[in-house]
């Protein structure tokens, strides 16, 4: 009368040990892209400029993005302006992405490193425009 359910076997993926990690996704994916935007620009800055401050912050975005373990799409070619302080001012407002990300993610590490970028791109652009 009463007859056993039939069970299957749950069977997980076997992930081999060169099997690609998945790109990160969400807040942490967020933080990443907003990096590597903030380092595609920093580079073009420091390439227009010749500012070894710039290499050095370069390095610096570079590394808090290999600290987060993070796998990022290739970035496509930009078009940036010609215009430094106009450079200065999308670099500060990608700084400001970084840090709302970083503070929602309650990442210090990160949003010191976006506060300081933004204290150097408002220094640079007011420097240029007086």
């Amino acid at each position: 009368m009463y007859e056993q359910p039939k069970i299957r076997p749950v069977r997980k993926p076997v992930r081999t040990a060169h099997a690609p990690t998945p790109p990160v996704s969400g807040l942490r994916g967020q933080l990443a892209g907003h990096l590597a935007a903030l380092l595609s620009v920093t580079r073009e800055l420091h390439a227009r400029t010749g500012d070894p401050a710039l290499e050095d912050a370069a390095a610096a975005i570079g590394a808090r993005i290999a600290e987060l373990g993070t796998r990022l799409p290739p970035r496509a070619a930009v078009a940036y302006p010609s215009d430094l302080a106009v450079l200065h001012a999308h670099a500060f407002d990608l700084a400001g992405r970084v840090l709302v990300v970083a503070a929602s993610q309650q990442d210090t590490r990160t949003a010191i490193l976006a506060c300081r970028r933004m204290d150097v791109h408002t220094a640079a652009r007011e420097s240029l425009t007086a």
